[in-house]
């Protein structure tokens, strides 16, 4: 066999390969996200969980992702690389009689590369992995572990190059995004789509963040939580519901640790005869009772499932912390949800002073975090009141000033059982 034609084929070969490895880098990523972001059933994953390597492939998918970026770059340049002699080549093997002008070899490859591997490396893999992402990772992810083998020694050099870079830069490595992470994916589609008004867009961003937050996040504190007590006389437990405004109370025994139910007040207005006649055990409802750490997902899930609106929130040992509402939920999804009776006041209100805000003893400590670009590491209380309450051990006094989490906290306005508002000053910049 001519050289030259050998050494066209061997390139020709060659070409093919990175396409090939490509396309399946493709594949298995694709798998990945689909496995990761529940586009397949439980039982599937766990069954291919049962196979190791694949297993490691499943459960670390940040190393996963990194790898599958690096590899597909080396792809991508290896195929440029055999591609530019693979054209040139081409031209003496169909007898041309004159080589034409590098930039022309050039610019044919280049062209030749974009349509081939769009075309065969990239669309066509990800649709079969997107059909069929269960076979695709069966078939490609052992090409992943070969390049996960080989690339480990630059992958490793590479990241304390980066590190370095970063820290120069004034990045921390750890913020970097995972390219397998749909939620970073969804959040592009959505500022990219002129079909999004930022209302749905906001709501999209609050909807994926939702699978970080736990009931906790959103409790109403016990102390802050009105009862229907049965040990009380009903027309004392009237005027209270009727101060309060809502239209669901715990129904208990004292206390909120000996809650039978949910009353609503829909049921006591529908009552035939006179109030005094009501027993309030013949109009309670059923009522669901919730971990701290339940997943804020499971929680509405179940809520909606059993057509609850308010359920109790207990601790590993059984004591009723709070409650939260169907409402709180939802209000994390769309924001605050204000009807003609809730009073327009806004939780975190900024002074004149720079760096100073009056806050609301109501607020989520989530919410003040975002607010001032902060964060506060205690996952024992859900509001800012219960925040100063816990630091200080008591219900503090009227005025009453402490530091804490790099806030200098001033309770303005304070009752018997909670703190009602509080001036904050940021001291940390």
């Amino acid at each position: 066999m001519d050289a030259e034609l050998l050494n066209f084929l061997m390139l020709f070969a060659a070409v093919v390969v990175m396409l090939v490895l490509h396309g399946y880098l493709v594949m298995c990523e694709i798998s990945l996200v689909k496995f990761r972001y529940g586009g397949v059933e439980d039982g599937v994953l766990e069954r291919l969980k049962q196979t190791r390597r694949l297993a490691g492939l499943l459960e670390n998918s940040d190393q996963a992702g990194r790898v599958v970026r690096f590899s597909k770059t080396l792809c991508t340049v290896g195929l440029g690389l055999f591609l530019v002699p693979l054209v040139g080549d081409a031209f003496g093997v169909v007898g041309a009689a004159a080589v034409p002008n590098r930039w022309i070899v050039v610019l044919i490859s280049f062209c030749g590369a974009v349509l081939v591997h769009f075309f065969f490396a990239e669309i066509f893999p990800r649709g079969l992995a997107m059909q069929d992402p269960v076979r695709s990772l069966l078939r490609s992810y052992r090409v992943l572990l070969v390049f996960k083998f080989l690339t480990f020694p630059a992958l490793l050099f590479f990241r304390r190059f980066k590190r370095m870079l970063f820290d120069r830069l004034g990045v921390d490595i750890e913020d970097e995004l995972n390219p397998l992470d749909v939620d970073v994916q969804i959040r592009a589609l959505g500022e990219d789509s002129s079909s999004l008004t930022p209302v749905v867009r906001n709501i999209v961003d609050r909807t994926i963040q939702m699978h970080e937050l736990v009931v906790h996040d959103v409790l109403l504190p016990r102390n802050q939580v009105v009862l229907c007590d049965l040990e009380e006389e009903f027309s004392v437990n009237l005027e209270r519901m009727k101060a309060a405004g809502h239209t669901r109370f715990p129904l208990c025994r004292g206390t909120l640790d000996d809650c039978v139910g949910i009353i609503h007040i829909k049921d006591i207005f529908r009552w035939q005869g006179e109030l005094g006649s009501i027993d309030p055990l013949d109009l309670k409802r059923n009522t669901a009772v919730f971990e701290l750490e339940t997943p804020l997902e499971e929680a509405l899930q179940r809520m909606l499932r059993a057509q609850f609106h308010m359920a109790l929130v207990a601790d590993e040992f059984g004591g009723v912390l709070g409650v939260v509402t169907l409402e709180s939920i939802l209000e994390e999804l769309v924001g605050d949800i204000q009807d003609e009776f809730d009073r327009e006041e806004e939780q975190i209100v900024a002074l004149r002073e720079p760096g100073a805000f009056r806050v609301s003893g109501l607020t989520p400590i989530h919410d003040l975090e975002a607010r001032l670009e902060m964060e506060i590491d205690n996952d024992e209380v859900s509001t800012f009141g219960g925040l100063i309450t816990g630091e200080l051990g008591h219900i503090p006094k009227r005025g009453e000033t402490f530091t804490a989490y790099g806030l200098e906290i001033q309770v303005m306005d304070v009752d018997d059982r909670r703190v009602i508002s509080a001036r904050v000053t940021c001291t940390q910049t």
